[in-house]
């Protein structure tokens, strides 16, 4: 039964990854337009968009 749950890794399915990922995103969006000079928020968005990217071309080869 862990075994079905925590796939990939260890990581959990990516398409969950993914919805908790773009949910955390637009918690950062709105600190990140009223302050568009923080650099960690950069950061911290740009580490998200990856991570999205690299479960959505998971999911394509998975296919």
């Amino acid at each position: 039964m862990i075994k079905n749950i925590l796939n990939n890794k260890g990581f959990g399915d990516p398409k969950i990854q993914n919805f908790f990922l773009i949910k955390r995103l637009k918690k950062i969006k709105n600190h990140f337009l009223i302050n568009k000079k923080d650099l960690k928020c950069k950061i911290v968005i740009s580490k998200l968009l990856c991570k999205i990217k690299k479960n959505i071309n998971y999911m394509k080869n998975k296919l």
